[in-house]
């Protein structure tokens, strides 16, 4: 009996570039879930996150006060903080205002001169100084643009600089300024750099 051949013919793969898109969407985005995730929450590196975004407005103030108290209180379902003593209002800023600009800039080299600042103390809490410390708030809204998506972030920063001891202190971790969590964070200390003194006394002066 003859053999029978049997033909065969070739199946062409095509490949779902959908797909393939797809799931390297996935694998990214769950690798930058996972690298925030294990990432520490440094009150620091938010700021440096805000300076390297797309900056559409900054305000803020500088004060001088006795009494640091960073707590966040709830009264009615309604929170709030900063309940500071003696606070003189020394200067504002605004960054929609051509006039301000000068003082946006300076605040911005501030901020800066955190990220280069070197360590020192960490404290639970920070002692009464009477007109001891300057207060520095600052606002800051930036749009920035995760993959396809444009994405708009809102930092509020408070930092004291303790005049006595050319001390600047911060959270050490950064949390939403209501957030109860806020309460736990310890302060850690950071010296003053040389041209973070001068621009203080400039915009304080």
């Amino acid at each position: 009996m003859a053999r029978r051949k049997r033909v065969y013919s070739r199946r062409r793969r095509r490949i779902n570039y959908r797909r393939v898109a797809l799931l390297l969407g996935g694998l990214v985005l769950i690798i930058l879930l996972t690298v925030k995730i294990f990432t520490k929450n440094r009150y620091v590196s938010h700021i440096e996150k805000a300076l390297d975004g797309d900056i559409t407005q900054m305000s803020g103030s500088i004060s001088t006060v006795s009494v640091i108290d960073a707590t966040v209180y709830e009264n009615e379902g309604i929170r709030y903080t900063n309940q500071h003593e003696d606070i003189k209002r020394l200067m504002t800023f605004e960054g929609s205002l051509p006039e301000d600009a000068d003082k946006v800039d300076d605040v911005k080299t501030l901020l800066k001169n955190m990220i280069i600042s070197e360590k020192t103390q960490v404290l639970d809490d920070l002692p009464r100084k009477e007109d001891g410390y300057y207060w520095i708030e600052a606002d800051i809204f930036t749009k920035d643009k995760f993959l396809i998506f444009k994405t708009e972030d809102e930092y509020n920063f408070d930092l004291y600089y303790d005049i006595e001891d050319k001390t600047v202190y911060v959270k050490e971790k950064y949390y939403d300024e209501f957030s109860k969590k806020y309460n736990k964070v310890k302060f850690q200390g950071y010296k003053a750099t040389d041209q973070f003194i001068d621009i203080l006394n400039d915009l304080t002066s």
